[in-house]
């Protein structure tokens, strides 16, 4: 004799996973997301950062747009047992980038965390230049980058020549250990959060 399992109301969309996903979002300013692998929303910690003020409407919206799109997105919602995945998504309509990492919860669920990249670094540029040997000028320019903006329009407000820019950028890459500014982002964000 076999036993059927019994189908029941999913767990991660219970009033108590979301009301800890707040407890967590209220600590660190972080959208937290319980989804399905096909990145259907269960659970969120949207109201507690609306609550703050936050921008959590933006952040969800751009995520649920972007996790039905992007190569990124089926990276994030396959991550697997102890192993982590990060990405970067795009701006929406001139909006700043999103960083989301992601976690597995069990088999069908993905905890994904997300900030808007300027939250963790901005006003700790002495934490910067004092964490990785930056100079004050890479250190702003890594602040500039984390804020979303372009090398281009960092160039333009330093009056620089994109070269310049290009050149700390380099420099920021190798000080920091990383290769790309996707990596830069993701071990900005892990170390000053």
């Amino acid at each position: 004799m076999t036993s059927a399992a019994v189908a029941g109301p999913n767990p991660w969309s219970s009033p108590e996973v979301g009301a800890l996903l707040d407890c967590l979002a209220r600590l660190d300013g972080k959208l937290r997301v319980i989804a399905d692998r096909r990145g259907r929303v269960l659970t969120s910690s949207a109201e507690a950062l609306d609550d703050a003020g936050g921008n959590a409407a933006q952040m969800l919206e751009c995520a649920a747009i972007q996790l039905g799109q992007s190569e990124a997105a089926s990276r994030l919602l396959a991550v697997s047992g102890q192993d982590t995945a990060g990405a970067i998504m795009a701006p929406l309509a001139g909006g700043a980038s999103l960083i989301i990492r992601a976690a597995a919860v069990d088999a069908d669920h993905v905890c994904l965390v997300m900030a808007l990249p300027g939250q963790a670094a901005l006003g700790r540029i002495g934490q910067l230049q004092a964490l990785f040997a930056l100079t004050p000028s890479e250190a702003q320019i890594v602040v500039d980058l984390m804020q979303g903006l372009a090398p281009q329009t960092i160039a333009q407000n330093r009056r620089n020549s994109i070269h310049t820019i290009r050149a700390h950028i380099r420099q920021c890459h190798q000080k920091i250990g990383v290769t790309n500014r996707e990596e830069l982002l993701s071990r900005i964000y892990i170390a000053c959060a």
